[in-house]
């Protein structure tokens, strides 16, 4: 039995050595399978050298077939046919073969060793190799962490990483394919060649370094000494004046100097350079002296003609002496024994070539292919064969398979040749007997012509030459490798062609009795007809013309590919495409010869190849394939038979398919929905035909990320993309096995979305009776807002107030996620207004940041003073106020909650309200799992941005409102939280979109802009902290005392100095402490707390600038936005004039700076900037037309948002004293700048107030009205 075909390859091409070099490497196991297409048969292995530890990769394309098999290997010793790699690699591939295991699978890779197939560092190419969310990770990670480079040297960088208290290591190095080797201990990623730790090293050099950084770092030593070791020198030796390295491109070439010195094996200087990829650059020198080499000695091809051994034709090779043109020997010539010839070095290159070729047909070479791969292995040196008739037919096969490719490499290569001869028949091999040959490479093929006698048919063989139709029988070389046609010489387009010229030869015809022409027509000419052109001149016959074909499709399997190969039905005769344009068939005793309309055909072809984008042809064949992925992406499988059936075109082959067995009916819904008390029942059928599929096998194939099921009948029901997307929620949040699915109340959307989208023909959905009661009980109702807050709301603020009232209703509970300053506060008062007067009481509580409690005390004075609230907050709390009785809201800070969850637990509130509520966002906070604790009939939830981070983010305050939604940590994780913020899938997040869609009313400031002003003003209220606290009240108590006695001693107008630098010094404790020059405080500061979390969590998108009047308080506020990476500009009175223009220009057309920081003098004019709709000013000012004048930066011409404005008011400070101040009279100048704008009646009524403000008792200490005015 002959070896397997790659086997036989190794043995036919390779030498001794290679063989046992090939299997050495392929016992070590160091050979990898690199990537592998089974469609198209190529298949590249990484290959590590049995010498050196190189890797080089082999190439391996249409190894399906021995007579396409096609090799390329990357080593520099890749010059035979077969090196030890790609022996090696062909022993590792027929080892896969023969175990069943050369199956495609997805690419895995190993961080320990990854090829990067890319010459330069590359941006794009970075985050091509890795997944996004490790690319953006790898960013984020660099600004906090960066690679310690330890060596960075002849192209390699070695680096550490230190990640969560671990080291990672990391090598990156080029390769002898200038391609980058990679090399990390982590271990962490398989599916994308790139780990966190690689990306985040490629960022780094190609950020700091640059895309051609590697170059700069190679050493160019090894490629120059290679280049002097061919003339036997090395850098070690003193070659100052021998050699000189010029360079190109970057690349070393050598220069000799010294025309003495010569190559060590004699040949002219050749310049080498470091080999690339597979081939090896290599530039020729002028020769040291000016004497040229002239060669005389040339070499030709003789072909001679072999009658008694086959093939029947030899070849040889001369060598003699030319004349100066080079175009004809001058005497006699030499016959070559090409077995013992040794190639001279001075030899034309296209001679060398021909000795190579030759030498490939030699007995001898035949001989050794046939003994590795005939039946008769070991013995065909010892059996002489003088005829053809004593080969067997398998052996002529192995001789054609050797030969053929390798003569018409002979044609090809040699047909410019100068020197072709052939010897005559029966003539002695002389010069005087050689004639010119002309070897004409235009491949010919047979053609055949059938005419009929009396008794007999005689079948014709002819050759199509360029000159006309030859008879078989002329060719002179008798031998059917080639043809020959006086002395031109051709050979034949394929192997096939050799098989039947063959059997034709040496008559060129075949004569047939009649009584044995139908099964000749069958076993011979029907065959031919395929292939080739086939006349019949005088035989019966009918000619089929003008019949148009019917298009008939015929499925296949391969691998993960689907073929569908066209065939054409011409009335009864079935066609393929690659058939020849005329087709004969014998239809009973007649012949029938088939025209074929070809263009038709390609029309019917080109309706089928238009259905899909993603069809290749194999082989550059006429079959169409198409990827199994992509086969039902998009529901596409079922359209395209639906688009067969609309054209009556024909599908045949489903029943012989395995892989792609999918049943072809369309899938049937049945939905029954009854009501429970919190629940709903959800009976579902689902269908293809007869074949009915369980809830289960539906979850099933869910969890595995499949689109289809398998039926009892053996085939797979296709679940359509569209049928999963509006159906495979329902099966991800129901309970159930078997065909009921049990649904939550807070699920009711979903099945509301299904009746509303139902198709009639896809789902039947039947419901009880008081269905349409349960859908009225889920509307939104129009509710009438309390009477005194009607004419404040806005129209936007009503629809949430009503919102509101429905999450009460249906008893749910929801997140109002309003962007900021759009009234979240108003809208939740206004609600909880109507809950008291509708059930005539309430017991509410609201937690929100330290922060934010007096802007509720004050929100709740200014608009629903009715309700009695308490502020459970800070050191003397007390138990008591938290149970009165007469209490209605409850107002406390999120830490306050948790350190008395067990006071907080012992009531039951009609509502339980979280502003910011961002701040449980991690479900394994403390806080977090104080605030589940709480009992509540519902619950409400504020935040302008209420998911920050993760999918997590979402999941504790939903977990918060309605508990068991989104079930447990775990499911969600799996479900939600790992395939939207690790893989980006956009179903999940669809599916998350539509669960908590109802629980979730946001309006951004763009949407609801018709009902804004377009300024809207607020005061953001700040409590300070102890420390801040007690260091304010320490000044105050302190200048209080300094300034009553000034005051009595002096008068009010001499002490107007030392009144400004008391109030200077108490505003700017209001900022932070730390600002104050002749004192070290600590930072501690309220407002810069709370700018630094407005900014970060609720300005999202937008753009916002930030004013104070204190240089150092805004030095405080920009290091904690670098902390916060919140990209910034800044500028105040001592910045130049280009650094303004170049701070508003990128503040302006930058989308990443989002914010921009102004001293209040500094930004007070001149500026334009629109881009910003937030405006933060940090401290007041003593003139309101200074504030206005910031403000008016934003709000001007040019400006399309509505401007939110924010005052930073620290509660009973002189920033509340100075407030009240503007809002009495808002263009007044204060008494200490411009005292002549106040009548002295006002400056003393501001004087007493002002001095009230230090100190409650004042009228018992000092009597205003005895000053001195």
């Amino acid at each position: 039995m002959a070896l397997p075909y790659l086997v036989k390859h190794i043995y036919s091409y390779g030498t001794e050595e290679v063989i046992r070099r090939g299997k050495k490497i392929f016992a070590l196991k160091n050979i990898e399978l690199a990537k592998f297409d089974p469609l198209i048969g190529s298949i590249h292995c990484r290959v590590k050298d049995d010498g050196y530890s190189t890797y080089y990769k082999v190439t391996i394309e249409n190894f399906k077939s021995a007579a396409t098999l096609s090799l390329r290997c990357g080593c520099p010793y890749n010059l035979s046919e077969v090196c030890r790699h790609k022996a090696a690699a062909l022993f590792y591939i027929q080892d896969l073969l023969d175990k069943n295991l050369l199956d495609y699978k997805p690419a895995s890779y190993k961080t320990t060793h990854t090829q990067l197939r890319t010459k330069t560092l590359d941006l794009k190419m970075i985050r091509m190799l890795c997944s996004k969310a490790i690319f953006e990770k790898a960013e984020q990670t660099l600004k906090s962490v960066r690679p310690h480079i330890i060596e960075s040297e002849n192209e390699k960088v070695v680096a550490e990483i230190d990640e969560k208290g671990k080291t990672f290591h990391v090598i990156i190095q080029k390769n002898e394919e200038r391609f980058f080797d990679t090399s990390c201990d982590c271990l962490s990623e398989t599916e994308y060649p790139l780990c966190v730790h690689k990306a985040m090293l490629l960022l780094q050099l190609f950020l700091l370094k640059g895309a051609d950084y590697f170059e700069t770092i190679r050493n160019w030593d090894r490629e120059k000494n290679k280049l002097l070791a061919l003339y036997g020198f090395t850098l070690d030796d003193y070659i100052e004046d021998k050699f000189e390295f010029i360079y190109h491109d970057g690349k070393p070439f050598l220069k000799v100097l010294d025309e003495k010195i010569q190559k060590v094996n004699g040949t002219k200087s050749i310049t080498l350079n470091r080999p690339r990829s597979n081939d090896w650059d290599i530039e020729e020198q002028e020769p040291a002296s000016n004497e040229e080499v002239v060669i005389k000695e040339r070499f030709g091809i003789v072909m001679q003609h072999q009658p008694t051994i086959y093939p029947y034709i030899s070849f040889n090779v001369v060598k003699g002496e030319v004349n100066e043109e080079g175009t004809s020997f001058l005497g006699k010539v030499e016959k070559i024994d090409l077995v013992k010839f040794i190639t001279p070095n001075l030899i034309k290159e296209e001679d060398k070539i021909l000795l190579q070729l030759v030498k490939k047909l030699q007995p001898a070479e035949l001989s050794k292919f046939l003994n590795k791969n005939s039946p008769f292995q070991g013995l065909w040196d010892n059996i002489v064969h003088t005829d053809e008739e004593s080969l067997p037919d398998e052996t002529k096969e192995l001789m054609q398979e050797y030969l053929h490719p390798k003569i018409e490499k002979v044609w090809r290569d040699l047909s410019e040749h100068p020197f072709s001869f052939y010897l005559p028949h029966n003539k002695p091999f002389t010069t005087a007997n050689m004639q010119k040959a002309e070897l004409v490479f235009n491949t010919i093929q047979p053609s055949f012509r059938v005419e009929k006698e009396e008794d007999r048919y005689i079948v014709y063989a002819q050759v199509v030459l360029p000159e006309g139709k030859i008879p078989l029988e002329d060719n002179h070389a008798k031998s059917n490798y080639i043809f020959q046609y006086h002395h031109q010489f051709f050979v034949w387009k394929q192997r096939a062609d050799l098989l039947w010229v063959e059997k034709f030869m040496p008559a060129g015809f075949h004569e047939i009795n009649l009584d044995k022409w139908p099964n000749y027509l069958q076993s011979t000419l029907l065959p031919l007809s395929k292939q080739y052109q086939v006349s019949l001149d005088n035989v019966t016959q009918e000619k089929l013309k003008g019949v148009k074909p019917q298009l008939q499709i015929l499925l296949k399997e391969n691998g993960d590919y689907l073929f569908f190969e066209p065939l054409f039905a011409y009335k009864d005769i079935i066609v393929n495409k690659e058939d020849g344009p005329s087709v004969i068939q014998q239809v009973g005793d007649k012949i029938v010869i088939l025209e074929r309309d070809l263009a038709a055909e390609r029309q019917l072809m080109n309706i089928i190849e238009q259905l899909h984008s993603g069809f290749i042809r194999p082989n550059e064949g006429n079959v169409l394939a198409l990827k199994g992925a992509e086969v039902l992406k998009n529901n596409w499988f079922f359209l395209f038979i639906d688009t067969l059936r609309d054209k009556q075109i024909p599908l045949f082959g489903t029943e012989y398919l395995k892989q792609f067995k999918y049943n072809t009916a369309k899938p049937s819904t049945r939905l029954y929905i009854s009501s429970n008390t919190d629940w709903f029942d959800a009976k579902v059928e689902i269908s293809f035909g007869e074949q009915k599929v369980s809830i289960q096998d539906i979850k099933t194939m869910l969890s595995n990320k499949q689109q289809f099921v398998p039926l009892k009948d053996g085939s797979l029901g296709v679940l359509p993309e569209k049928w999963l997307n509006k159906y495979s929620l329902l099966f991800k949040v129901g309970e159930g096995k078997a065909d009921t699915l049990k649904l939550s109340k807070y699920h009711f959307s979903i099945l509301d979305e299904l009746y509303q989208q139902r198709d009639e023909e896809e789902l039947i959905f039947q419901l009880e009776g008081k269905y349409e009661k349960i859908r009225e009980r889920y509307a939104i109702a129009d509710v009438t807002p309390p009477a005194h807050l009607m004419p404040i709301l806005r129209p936007y603020q009503i629809s949430g107030f009503q919102w509101l009232n429905y999450l009460h209703d249906v008893q749910w509970g929801g997140i109002l996620a309003d962007d900021m300053g759009l009234g979240k506060t108003i809208q939740t008062l206004s609600f909880l207004q109507h809950l008291k007067e509708k059930n005539g009481k309430l017991v509410a509580l609201v937690v929100c940041p330290t922060t934010l409690l007096f802007n509720w005390q004050n929100e709740l004075k200014k608009f629903t003073p009715s309700l009695n609230y308490h502020i459970h907050h800070g050191g003397t709390r007390k138990k008591a106020l938290f149970h009165d009785d007469k209490t209605e809201v409850i107002i406390t800070t999120y830490g306050t909650l948790r350190s008395d969850i067990k006071m907080f637990v012992e009531v039951n509130f009609d509502y339980v309200i979280l502003d910011e509520s961002q701040a449980i966002k991690n479900p394994a906070s403390k806080v977090t799992k104080a605030a589940c604790l709480l009992k509540a009939t519902n619950k409400l939830c504020l935040s302008g941005t209420p998911l920050q981070n993760n999918t997590f983010d979402i999941y504790a305050q939903m977990n918060f409102l309605n508990p068991g939604m989104l079930g447990t940590v775990e499911y969600f994780k799996h479900n939600f939280s790992m395939p939207i913020d690790k893989f980006d899938e956009q179903e999940q997040k669809e599916h998350l979109r539509k669960f908590v869609f109802p629980f979730i009313l946001r309006r951004t400031k763009e949407q609801v802009a018709k009902d804004l002003p377009e300024k809207q003003e607020m005061v953001l209220y700040c409590e300070m902290g102890d420390a801040q606290r007690k260091i304010y009240e320490a000044y105050r108590n302190d200048y209080r005392d300094k300034l009553i006695g000034m005051v009595e001693e002096k008068g009010i107008q001499k002490s107007q100095l030392s009144i400004l630098q008391g109030l200077m010094k108490l505003r700017q404790i209001c900022d932070s402490p730390a600002i104050l020059k002749d004192e070290a405080y600590p930072n501690e500061s309220v407002k810069l707390e709370e700018l630094t979390r407005e900014i970060a969590e609720n300005i999202g998108g937008h753009k916002a600038l930030v004013f104070s009047q204190f240089l150092g308080m805004l030095a405080l506020i920009k290091e904690q936005l670098k902390k916060l990476g919140i990209d910034h500009e800044y500028f105040d009175g001592s910045s130049t004039i280009q650094e303004r223009e170049r701070a508003i220009e990128r503040f302006q057309n930058d989308d990443n700076c989002r914010v921009f920081l102004i001293s209040l003098k500094a930004g007070g004019v001149g500026l334009n900037l629109t881009a910003a709709d937030y405006v933060y000013i940090v401290d007041p000012w003593w003139n309101p037309a200074v504030e206005q004048q910031a403000i008016d930066r934003t709000h001007r011409i040019g400006q399309t948002a509505q401007v939110q404005v924010y005052y930073m008011v620290c509660d009973n400070t002189m920033d509340e004293y100075l407030r009240d101040i503007l809002k009495e009279k808002q263009e007044i100048a204060d008494i200490i700048v411009d005292g002549a704008l106040v009548t002295p009646e006002k400056q003393k009524s501001y004087f007493k107030e002002f001095v009230r403000r230090l100190s409650n008792d004042y009228n018992e200490r000092f009597d205003i009205e005895s000053v001195d005015e």
